[in-house]
């Protein structure tokens, strides 16, 4: 197993402690956790880049991980109250246009869809979620924020030209 496989991995065994600790209301502990979580997610890809080792699950193995971090937090701040509508939908919105963009691909004969910048969501994300560990006030405003001024127009302008390619 690579380093970047061990990095990736632990993402998936920190997360059910990560929710552990938000529903003991342990805040800080939760906190931490989850920031040295976030950082292991840019130094599996860093490591896997500089191994030079081509794994053709890393990607996805990432993508994995990225899910079993974000989502059961997201879950555990929304059941205990701490994340709002905007903060779910904004993380719903992203799933639903990747869904809908494969189906559409599919339709047209192709099985591709535009890789998500991962690196860029994670950006977003990350600090929102722990902005709403530590009850920061401002934490909707923030991924409101980032939302509207980087990933919408990143990926709304990467989506879209994808669709007017496959309607040429």
């Amino acid at each position: 197993m690579r380093l970047a496989d061990v990095l990736t991995a632990s993402r998936i065994v920190a997360s059910p402690i990560i929710v552990w600790l938000l529903v003991s209301d342990e805040r800080a502990a939760a906190y931490y956790l989850f920031a040295a979580a976030a950082i292991t997610d840019l130094l599996d890809g860093y490591f896997a880049r500089r191994s030079g080792k081509l794994a053709s699950y890393g990607a996805a193995f990432d993508g994995v991980a990225d899910f079993f971090l974000i989502f059961p937090t997201m879950f555990a701040l929304g059941v205990m109250g701490e994340a709002t509508w905007l903060f779910a939908a904004s993380l719903a919105a992203i799933t639903y246009i990747v869904v809908v963009l494969g189906l559409i691909s599919r339709k047209k004969g192709k099985v591709t869809v535009p890789h998500l910048n991962t690196n860029l969501l994670a950006a977003v994300v990350y600090p929102t979620i722990m902005a709403h560990m530590i009850q920061w006030q401002y934490a909707e405003l923030l991924l409101l924020f980032s939302f509207c001024t980087v990933v919408l127009p990143y990926y709304g302008t990467k989506y879209l030209l994808y669709l007017k390619s496959l309607y040429q």
